[in-house]
C-alpha cells in the first residue's frame, strides 16, 4: 500500500511534468510507473483463484515497467528503444512464470523477474554514466539508484539460486520488508531528480533547436552574400562598389549591378521588415529584375512586377527601389526610384544633387504594375570625376535618423582618404561606421564613379626599324 500511494503520486507528478513540457523523460516514467502499478495490482489476486494468471501476467507487466524507466534514461541522449526491447523480456519471463506453476508456486517466476530486472537496471545505470557533459547532481543520484537497484536484483538471483543449492541466506535479502525499502528510496530519488532533469532535457532539445536554426540562418545569410556582387567592378569609364551590412543573420536591403556592355545596372532595394521573410522576397524582387532586364528602367520594373506583384500583395509587404541603367558613352544615367529617395549625384565640384523618388514602393503602386505609363524615370548626366551615392534607410540611423543624415553620410562617403576618394573607399568608410555602431536596422551603401574612359591601345614599338618607321611618318 505505501508503494501504490507513492507510486500513484509520482505517476501524476509525471503526467503533469509530460503535459506542460512535453519531456521524453517524463513520458518514459510515467509509462514505467503506470506498468509497474498494474503490475503490482495483480499481484495482490496471490491467494485467489486467479493466481494462475494474475502472477504470469503481473511479472510481464512489471519488467515492461523497467524497461520504459530504461527508455527514460536513454531519452536523455535523445536516444530510444526498438519494440522487441519490451516485448522479449515480457515474453521470456512470462513463460518462464507459467512454467513455474504459478497456480500452485507464490514466488513462480521471480529468479527470471529478478535476473531481467537486474540486467535492465545495470543497462540504465551504464547509459547514464555514459551521457555527455559532466555527472550533475541529479544524474548522480539516479546512477546512484539504478545501480544499487541492479546490484540488489542481482543478488535475489545469487540469493534464489543458493536456495535451490540448500543455502540458506539472510533473510533480510529476501524479505519484502527490503524490497518495499529499496523500491521506496529508488521511487524517492526519481522523484527529486524529475524537475531537474526534466529541465535539463528542456534545455538540451532547446539548444539543439537553436543551434539547427542558427546553422540554417547562417546558411541562408551566405546564400544571399553570394546573390549579391562580391567585389568591385571597375569597366570603360566606371567604378562600382557597394556593401550591405546586415542588423541580424539575414537582411532585408539587397543590392545588384551588372555590365551588360553598353550599360551598367545598379540595384539597391529594402524590403518592409527584416530577417528571412524580408530576405526571401529581396531574393525574389532581384531575381525579377534580372529577368525582366531591358534597356529601360521604365521598362524593366513594370515587367519585373507582373512576375512579381502578386507575391508582395500577399505578404503585404512592399519594397522600396532605386533602380538605374548607365550608358557607358555618354554617362547618361536613368532612374527609376520607387519610395527609396536616398540617392544623391556628387559633381566633380563638390555640389549635391538628390535623386527624390517620383513613384511609390513597389507593392503600393498595383494600379501601375502592368503599365509601363505608371511609372516615372529620371535623368542625370554624369561627367567623368562625378559620383553616384545610393543609401538605405538604415544608414540614416548611423546619425540622427533624419533626412538631414543623408549630408552627413555622404560627407563620411567622401573624406578624402590617402589614396583618394574612390568607390570602394567610399564603401569602406561607411561599412567601419556601421560595424562598430549598435545598428537596429540594414545599412547598405552602393558608389558608382563615372571614370575617363580607357584610351585605345597604342602599337609599341620594339626595334630601331620601327621608330625609323613612325619618324617618316
Amino acid at each position: 500500500m505505501i508503494f501504490a500511494l507513492n507510486a500513484v503520486t509520482l505517476l501524476a507528478l509525471f503526467t503533469s511534468s509530460f503535459h506542460r513540457t512535453r519531456s521524453r523523460y517524463s513520458l518514459g516514467w510515467t509509462a514505467a510507473l503506470a506498468f509497474l502499478l498494474a503490475g503490482s495490482a495483480l499481484f495482490l489476486l496471490i491467494g485467489t483463484s486467479a493466481q494462475a494468471w494474475a502472477i504470469p501476467v503481473g511479472n510481464a507487466l512489471t519488467v515492461v515497467g523497467l524497461v520504459w524507466a530504461w527508455w527514460a534514461v536513454r531519452s536523455l541522449k535523445a536516444r530510444s528503444l526498438r519494440w522487441w526491447h519490451f516485448a522479449v523480456p515480457a515474453v521470456v519471463v512470462g513463460i518462464v512464470t507459467v512454467l513455474d506453476d504459478p497456480a500452485a508456486n507464490d514466488l513462480a517466476g521471480f529468479l527470471a523477474v529478478a535476473a531481467v530486472s537486474a540486467v535492465v537496471m545495470g543497462l540504465a545505470a551504464r547509459d547514464l554514466f555514459l551521457l555527455d557533459g559532466r555527472i550533475s547532481r541529479s544524474r548522480r543520484s539516479l546512477l546512484t539508484a539504478a545501480t544499487v537497484l541492479s546490484i540488489y536484483y542481482g543478488l535475489q538471483v545469487v540469493v534464489h539460486l543458493a536456495a535451490l543449492g540448500g543455502v540458506m541466506a539472510p533473510a533480510v535479502l529476501t524479505s519484502d520488508a527490503t524490497t518495499t525499502v529499496i523500491t521506496q528510496l529508488v521511487l524517492v530519488v526519481v522523484s527529486f531528480s524529475m524537475a531537474e532533469l526534466s529541465h535539463d532535457e528542456a534545455a538540451r532539445r532547446l539548444r539543439a533547436k537553436t543551434s539547427s536554426i542558427t546553422r540554417e540562418l547562417s546558411e541562408g545569410a551566405q546564400v544571399q552574400r553570394n546573390l549579391m556582387p562580391d567585389r568591385p567592378l571597375t569597366g570603360d569609364g566606371f567604378s562600382v562598389a557597394g556593401v550591405c551590412v546586415p542588423s541580424r543573420t539575414l537582411s532585408g536591403d539587397f543590392f545588384d549591378w551588372e555590365d551588360t556592355g553598353d550599360h551598367l545596372v545598379i540595384t539597391v532595394g529594402d524590403v518592409m521588415g527584416k530577417g528571412a521573410g524580408a530576405a526571401m522576397l529581396g531574393a525574389t524582387v532581384r531575381a525579377g529584375l534580372r529577368l525582366a532586364r531591358t534597356d529601360d528602367p521604365g521598362t524593366t520594373v513594370p515587367r519585373m512586377m507582373k512576375a512579381v506583384g502578386d507575391d508582395l500583395a500577399r505578404n503585404n509587404s512592399f519594397v522600396t527601389l532605386f533602380h538605374a541603367h548607365l550608358d557607358h558613352g555618354t554617362g547618361r544615367l536613368t532612374v527609376l526610384d520607387a519610395g527609396h529617395g536616398l540617392a544623391v549625384v556628387v559633381r566633380l565640384d563638390g555640389s549635391h544633387e538628390p535623386i527624390r523618388s517620383a513613384n511609390l514602393p513597389l507593392g503600393l503602386n498595383n494600379l501601375a504594375a502592368a503599365d509601363s505609363t505608371g511609372w516615372t524615370t529620371q535623368t542625370r548626366s554624369l561627367e567623368v570625376g562625378d559620383k553616384l551615392l545610393v543609401f538605405s534607410d538604415g544608414v540614416l540611423d548611423l546619425f540622427d535618423g533624419s533626412l538631414a543624415s543623408l549630408d552627413l553620410a555622404v560627407d563620411l562617403a567622401l573624406a578624402p582618404p590617402a589614396t583618394g576618394t574612390t568607390s570602394e573607399s567610399a564603401v569602406d568608410r561607411v561599412r567601419a561606421l556601421a560595424e562598430r555602431a549598435d545598428r537596429e536596422d540594414d545599412v547598405t551603401v552602393v558608389t558608382l564613379d563615372r571614370l575617363a574612359p580607357r584610351p585605345p591601345d597604342l602599337p609599341s614599338v620594339r626595334t630601331a626599324e620601327s621608330l625609323d618607321d613612325c619618324a617618316r611618318a
